[in-house]
């Protein structure tokens, strides 16, 4: 049973102060478990990866707990203990919704199909970021944000075709924040600030300490009572964000993050290593459960660093060409073309084995690694076949799954998909796979995505 303290604040008492709930979540947490050991709260991370292998069938091969990681995906192999490796998977709901190609593969997270309102490859509904973050918000257990939709590139600055990978309803694409400068300044301004708020001197806390006592006035004398403590301590809150205590498990605001010129691919190994420390300070303040992360929109002509060595491709039947990802998926095969997607392939490896380093060496609230309690899903638009150069490949798609969520998963295994059989059936499994991403956060009631059918979580998962 909830505390009458989480009663009272999830209504109107709340004044619509959503930085107040956020700091007061730890606490209304801990008075709803007093008589069991705290648990962290569950967090999940979505990532997409644009085009496909191509060349390849990854990321791995061999049998369930006796496999091996294909070169491309190698910089994983650290972490082969914590992931969950699938091959031979489609995009959700394949054989059943509508779409080919990126149409298909753009809406990994959704399973609505591509196509509609006239654009072959336009965003039918919203992704699961959005529907489990607008959820956690209702239920008012979401944090200072639903979710975060962060990335390296949008499709404004890497160009594609149909929209960003993450999206809020039928034609709304939502386009990320590839700035982790701007990212910063939206959730980590105000931590430990003494900025002037409007309207008068003082920092956030100032003002939400003033709101938190203002409460008091408006709760029955027990309200008063569990609250009580809390208000006196609210400072005590805004010194974990930036001195912590010797010891003692903190929440630290990263250090501000200086403005350069982030849509440069030149920048992207600062610009990962930045949204890395956010990401994981994000969910250790708890001010989302929730993170969305693209390195690419729909069939992107994104771009690394030139010191990447990638080769350049001549102008293609897709009509674009240079060292981008996109072209190089639509050029005859040859050892140039190998060279490129192994080199595009193993630097989005790489940027996730980094993540997945961050979410173990950062503890959450409680002291314990991120990696605990949050289960990192990284989803590719397309796949790979050594027997094939379709560059719009909707089968032999790789995914992978890491964190155990707290004992939920079973981890350190490979398991091959039904796609070389039946792409329907690859794609029930892949629906089914994003219903086990909203099960793993509480939401037991949802057992389908999109239009596609799927009833119920992926049951070789579990643990």
């Amino acid at each position: 049973m909830k505390s009458p303290l989480y009663r009272h604040l999830s209504r109107r008492n709340l004044l619509g102060n959503a930085a107040l709930l956020a700091l007061l979540s730890p606490v209304l947490r801990q008075l709803d478990a007093r008589a069991q050991a705290p648990l962290s709260p569950r967090r999940v991370i979505l990532l997409f990866s644009p085009n496909g292998p191509m060349k390849v069938t990854g990321p791995a091969s061999g049998t369930e707990t006796n496999f091996t990681l294909h070169d491309w995906w190698k910089p994983l192999e650290r972490h082969k203990a914590e992931g969950i490796f699938m091959s031979h998977m489609a995009p959700a709901g394949a054989g059943v919704v509508t779409g080919t190609g990126h149409a298909l593969g753009g809406q990994s997270y959704s399973g609505y199909g591509g196509g509609g309102g006239g654009d072959s490859y336009a965003q039918n509904g919203e992704t699961i970021d959005q529907v489990i973050g607008k959820r956690l918000e209702k239920e008012g257990r979401a944090g200072l944000v639903r979710s975060v939709v962060w990335g390296n590139f949008s499709l404004e600055q890497s160009g594609g075709a149909g929209g960003d990978a993450f999206s809020s309803g039928p034609g709304r694409s939502i386009t990320p924040e590839t700035s982790p400068t701007a990212a910063w300044r939206q959730l980590f301004a105000f931590l430990g600030t003494t900025a002037p708020m409007s309207g008068g001197e003082g920092s956030l806390l100032d003002f939400v300490a003033s709101d938190c006592q203002s409460l008091q006035v408006a709760l029955g004398s027990q309200g008063r009572a569990l609250l009580d403590d809390h208000c006196t301590t609210l400072r005590s809150m805004e010194r974990r964000f930036v001195a912590p205590e010797m010891g003692r498990p903190q929440c630290t605001r990263p250090e501000q993050v200086a403005e350069r010129g982030w849509g440069n691919p030149e920048h992207f190994e600062p610009q990962s290593a930045a949204f890395h420390d956010l990401i994981a300070a994000t969910l250790a303040c708890e001010l989302t459960h929730v993170v969305a992360f693209q390195f690419a929109c729909q069939a992107a002509r994104n771009r690394l660093p030139a010191s990447y060595g990638v080769p350049s491709s001549a102008k293609v039947d897709s009509g674009d060409s240079g060292p981008a990802h996109h072209p190089w998926t639509h050029n005859d095969d040859s050892q140039p073309k190998m060279d490129a997607l192994r080199i595009f392939t193993t630097a989005y490896s790489t940027q996730v084995a980094a993540l997945l380093d961050k979410l173990k060496s950062t503890n959450d609230a409680l002291g314990k690694p991120l990696l605990d309690s949050t289960v990192v899903l990284w989803l590719s638009e397309l796949g790979g076949s050594e027997t094939s150069s379709d560059p719009h490949l909707t089968r032999s798609v790789p995914a992978m799954l890491f964190g155990n969520g707290q004992g939920v998963f079973k981890t350190g295994r490979y398991i091959q998909g039904p796609s070389a059989m039946s792409r329907t059936a690859a794609g029930t499994q892949a629906a089914q796979l994003l219903v086990s991403m909203i099960h793993y956060m509480g939401l037991t009631d949802i057992n389908t995505v999109g239009v596609t059918k799927a009833s119920g979580p992926l049951p070789f998962l579990y643990a």
